[in-house]
This record gives structure tokens, sequence and C-alpha cells, in this order.
């Protein structure tokens, strides 16, 4: 009898994990869309600022900005983003 009760008990764990991975599958792919939904929009941002930064590249000689001159590398910075969210 025992056995029988344990089996059971098995089988709702099972199921109630399964639950919680279906769910866990459908907001990942809620966040997926999202993110892709997101891209495609900016998709026509960045191939504009593609041209804009193309024909700045191309005007070089007659800009003289601070931020556009050639400077020796002196270090190397890493930027790691992550999410951290549960459910």
């Amino acid at each position: 009898m025992a056995k029988a009760r344990a089996l059971d008990r098995r089988r709702r764990s099972v199921r109630n994990i399964r639950k919680i991975t279906r769910t866990m599958e459908l907001i990942a792919t809620a966040r997926f869309k999202k993110a892709m939904d997101r891209s495609v929009a900016a998709r026509d941002y960045t191939k504009q600022l593609a041209k804009i930064m193309g024909n700045i590249a191309t005007a070089g000689a007659s800009v003289a900005h601070p931020l556009l001159v050639v400077r020796p590398t002196q270090r190397a910075a890493v930027l790691v983003l992550t999410g951290n969210r549960g459910l």
C-alpha cells in the first residue's frame, strides 16, 4: 500500500514539474517573440544609422571631432549585461 502512495505522489510531482516547465517555455517564447518584434522594428533605424555613419566616414577629412580621432589602445573594457529574473 505504501508503494502505491509513493507512486501516486511521484506521478503528481512529475505532473507538477511538467506544468511548471510548460509555463516556463511559454514565458520564454513570449519574451523571445517580443525581442524579435523589437529587433524587426529597429531594423530601419539601424540601416539609416549605418548609412549616416558611412556618410560621415567618407567625409572624414573635413570632420575634426575629438571623438573621431584614432588613438592607440591602452585599455580594454568588457561590459557584461545579463537578465536575472525568475518566473
